[in-house]
C-alpha cells in the first residue's frame, strides 16, 4: 500500500516537472512570438527595444532628468554594497566577528536607505519639491529642484532630516539644482 502511494506521488511530481520544463521551453524558444495587447511581436523585436530606456529618464523637452540618473546611480551603489555584505554574511570562512560586523553594516545600510526614501517622500509632501537625499554616517545632503527657495522651506527640510536621522542641523547640506 505504501509503495503504491510513493509511486503515485513520484509519478505526479515527474509529470509536473516535465510540464514545467515544457512550458519554460515553449515560452523562451528563440522563434516564439510574444503576444502583447493583440499584436504579434517577435522576440528579436522585443530584444531590440530593450535599449530604449533613455526615454524613461527624460522629460518632455528631451533633457535628461538629473534626479532620475542620480537615483539610479545611488540604487546601483546600494545594491552593490548590500550584495557584498550579504556575501560576507553567508561566507563560511568568515569569523564570527566579521559576520557580526557585516550584519551590523547591512542593518545600517538598510536603515539609511529607508531614511533616504522617507525623507524624500516627506519633503515632496510638505514642500511639493522633488528631492534627492544622500545620507552618510555623520552628514546629509539634500538636492532640490532648481529655483529660489524660501528660508522657511529650507528650515522645513532641515527639520525633516534632523527628525529622521538624529543628525545635528549643521550636518545637513541643502543644494539647489540649477
Amino acid at each position: 500500500m505504501i509503495l503504491k502511494k510513493r509511486q503515485l506521488v513520484t509519478a505526479t511530481l515527474v509529470l509536473a516537472l516535465g510540464a514545467a520544463v515544457f512550458v519554460n521551453w515553449y515560452y523562451t524558444k528563440p522563434h516564439a512570438d510574444v503576444s502583447a495587447a493583440g499584436a504579434d511581436v517577435s522576440a528579436t523585436e522585443v530584444a531590440e527595444k530593450l535599449g530604449d530606456a533613455q526615454y524613461v529618464l527624460s522629460d518632455v523637452s528631451g533633457k535628461a532628468d538629473p534626479f532620475a540618473e542620480a537615483r539610479l546611480k545611488r540604487e546601483k551603489a546600494h545594491d552593490a554594497a548590500m550584495e557584498a555584505l550579504q556575501e560576507a554574511l553567508h561566507d563560511s570562512d568568515s569569523s564570527q566577528a566579521a559576520t557580526a560586523k557585516a550584519s551590523e553594516a547591512l542593518a545600517d545600510l538598510t536603515a539609511r536607505c529607508t531614511a533616504e526614501s522617507d525623507i524624500e517622500t516627506l519633503v515632496q509632501a510638505k514642500t511639493g519639491l522633488e528631492s534627492l537625499v544622500m545620507l552618510d554616517a555623520d552628514s546629509a545632503q539634500v538636492l532640490l529642484t532648481g529655483g529660489q527657495q524660501e528660508s522657511s522651506v529650507m528650515l522645513q527640510i532641515t527639520d525633516i532630516v534632523v527628525q529622521k536621522t538624529g543628525l545635528d542641523a549643521s550636518a545637513v547640506t541643502i543644494i539647489e539644482a540649477a
